[in-house]
């Protein structure tokens, strides 16, 4: 049997205390939610409505009705959230953002994981290859969402 061995790597490393820096807000407006039962739990489905996204490093707005939320309310009442739209920046850039967390209904945890696709040449092609989380503050009918995202370094 041939035997494995572990290539050597260099010293330098990104391994070490991860920190989270504030990187911006959306403030978002959805329309009203549907759900529909199914013998797992409800499919529930939002679309975004309007948003305006402000911070240190990046500004701009939600094209309307871009994009939903097509997200699972499972049986103990935790949203599996699955959120896709478009925004463009206020310099002019197109920005795809996919969205993937939970949200507990019962204490209002809400925390996604945001991945982005920028265009190549863009101010913000930085988002492609970095890591962002965000936490977020739904209004009791969920029309309103503020998302705060962290990029993580």
């Amino acid at each position: 049997m041939p035997e494995f061995t572990v290539p050597k790597t260099d010293t330098k490393s990104f391994v070490g205390p991860v920190t989270l820096t504030y990187a911006f807000k959306l403030e978002a407006v959805f329309d009203a939610m549907r759900e529909e039962k199914t013998p797992r739990g409800a499919r529930t489905f939002q679309q975004i409505a309007s948003g305006v996204i402000s911070g240190p490093k990046l500004s701009g707005k939600v094209y309307p009705y871009s994009g939903s939320d097509l997200g699972f309310l499972r049986p103990d009442r935790v949203e599996d959230l699955n959120l896709r739209f478009m925004i463009n920046t206020d310099d002019g850039e197109w920005i795809y953002v996919n969205h993937s967390g939970y949200h507990r209904r019962a204490d209002g945890y809400y925390r996604v994981a945001a991945t982005f696709d920028a265009e190549r040449s863009g101010a913000h092609f930085w988002l492609n290859d970095t890591t962002v989380l965000a936490t977020a503050e739904a209004s009791k009918d969920g029309r309103r969402v503020v998302f705060t995202y962290y990029e993580v370094g």
